[in-house]
């Protein structure tokens, strides 16, 4: 019970941390979208740490076509920086939010450090989840 309720303070806690800085291209009718989102504690996704200030962005037309679709850039004095990462999101059936918001939850055996498990830009029904590693059978 005591580690449910520890995990559970956690997810929270690393949902207050992640706070939205800027988000643009949020219509509807738009092909790609960005947000700029900051981690004050380390934060798993994939195979990375993020920590610090980020910017994801979503190409509808390259998720149409099966290819990666979400990318995430470092974001350093203002300007998107470097690809940290980038992967095929699950597109699922949201609410619509009025910000950009990231769901962090469970955490990651290996580094003990909370997952980013899914991201929605505001004013979209569309959540993008992230897609989960692929169980290894020997």
């Amino acid at each position: 019970m005591m580690k449910a309720y520890r995990i559970g303070l956690l997810v929270i806690g690393a949902l207050l941390v992640a706070c939205v800085m800027v988000a643009a291209g949020n219509a509807d009718g738009d092909k790609m979208q960005k947000a700029v989102v900051r981690f004050d504690e380390p934060v798993k996704l994939l195979d990375v740490i993020l920590k610090g200030e980020y910017v994801i962005v979503h190409d509808d037309e390259r998720m149409a076509k099966g290819e990666a679709c979400t990318y995430v850039y470092t974001h350093d004095n203002g300007q998107q920086g470097k690809l940290v990462t980038s992967f095929h999101c699950i597109p699922v059936e949201r609410q619509v939010t009025d910000h950009f918001t990231v769901l962090i939850g469970g955490y990651d055996p290996a580094t003990r450090l909370p997952e980013l498990l899914e991201y929605r830009f505001a004013g979209s029904s569309e959540g993008h989840k992230v897609p989960r590693p692929a169980a290894v059978h020997p």
